[in-house]
């Protein structure tokens, strides 16, 4: 690993850094540190990217970040892998995110689950799920071939090893009318019909460009087939991906 833990005086750490509001935009965040965040120690909030994939992605988060607790944010990619490792450094930072409900150690041990001020706002449900989803889920298309016609299928699956957080994502998700398959014992969920997926894009949207690359390839493909998505669906959702909406 190229960065170090160093264990100075606890009160080297207390940088001054921004308290924000409880908002979409910090709801969104604890979505992605309950995703592919990490606290390990008093001081120390880090969240590991795919260095290739979410590269773009990446930036944004950055961005998220400075803006929300106005910090230095410091990039790495770890040698030999794909890791792409976003730090940012306070023990004021830490001490908040652990009171809006953010845990510090192993998050799966501790079973996390949704904020109880998340909970109290749809909005900030649906940024949370966003931050989640952008970080522990993807898009798949799926091909396969019935009487030598080739068909494209998206789906969408999201993984946590929280059951208590996957299940209440999928009760998210139900509230907008989008049906959750719940598997392998409560660590996955999948939506496996176009209706679902489009109707999760619609509504929770995505800050990840990976996201709608894929939603994209499989737009392109299936660009001369009847998917019963009208057009102007399709403009929606698209404008929305691009911060439109």
């Amino acid at each position: 690993m190229e960065y170090s833990l160093l264990k100075y005086p606890k009160k080297s750490h207390r940088k001054i850094v921004n308290i924000p509001n409880e908002s979409t935009e910090l709801a969104e965040l604890f979505g992605i540190v309950f995703g592919d965040g990490g606290i390990n120690n008093d001081w120390q909030l880090v969240i590991t990217l795919n260095s290739v994939s979410d590269l773009e992605y990446s930036q944004y988060v950055d961005n998220l970040l400075r803006r929300l607790f106005k910090i230095d944010v410091h990039i790495r990619k770890r040698p030999s892998s794909n890791a792409l490792v976003l730090v940012s450094s306070g023990s004021n930072l830490v001490d908040f995110l652990v009171s809006k409900g953010a845990v510090r150690g192993n998050k799966i041990v501790q079973q996390i689950d949704t904020p109880s001020w998340i909970n109290s706002n749809l909005e900030y449900q649906k940024a949370f799920v966003r931050g989640l989803v952008d970080t522990d889920g993807c898009l798949f298309v799926h091909n396969h071939t019935v009487k030598s016609r080739l068909y494209h299928n998206i789906g969408f699956c999201f993984t946590n090893s929280s059951e208590k957080l996957v299940i209440s994502v999928a009760e998210i998700l139900k509230k907008f009318g989008i049906n959750p398959h719940i598997t392998d014992e409560g660590r996955r969920i999948y939506l496996y019909s176009v209706k679902s997926v489009t109707s999760y894009l619609d509504v929770f949207g995505s800050s990840n460009p990976r996201v709608w690359n894929k939603y994209s390839e499989w737009l392109d493909a299936n660009k001369n087939k009847d998917d019963n998505i009208s057009e102007l669906h399709i403009q929606n959702v698209t404008r929305r991906g691009a911060g439109v909406a």
